[in-house]
């Protein structure tokens, strides 16, 4: 999944990525992580703003682990969330949704 801004030129073409979410399949997070990273770093340069941070997403279904890409450095929350415990996970994806949305809104303003 891919969070972006959308462009004016259709409905399917982005104009920015803001963010990403990647499936850990077979509940590896890291290859997740490294997949996700790639993304992050494609999304960059697609963008071609490296000082726009972008957000990333690796999860199993059941566990939740976030990170963001900003210039060259990498971070990823050493806190994982789970869906046992829905109202703190939900807590980090509405908090990184109005993350995007500020920088959304920061980008296009006039």
């Amino acid at each position: 999944y891919i969070l972006a801004s959308r462009s004016p030129l259709s409905k399917t073409i982005f104009k920015q990525s803001y963010f990403v979410a990647i499936e850990a399949k077979r509940d590896d997070f890291i290859k997740g992580w490294g997949q996700c990273l790639a993304e992050l770093v494609a999304i960059q340069k697609l963008n071609a703003n490296p000082d726009q941070v972008i957000y990333g997403i690796v999860c199993n279904g059941q566990l939740w682990q976030f990170g963001m890409l900003h210039k060259q450095t990498f971070t990823k929350n050493m806190t994982s969330y789970t869906v046992s415990d829905l109202d703190r996970l939900m807590a980090a994806v509405n908090a990184l949704f109005k993350r995007c949305s500020l920088e959304i809104w920061f980008r296009h303003s006039p």
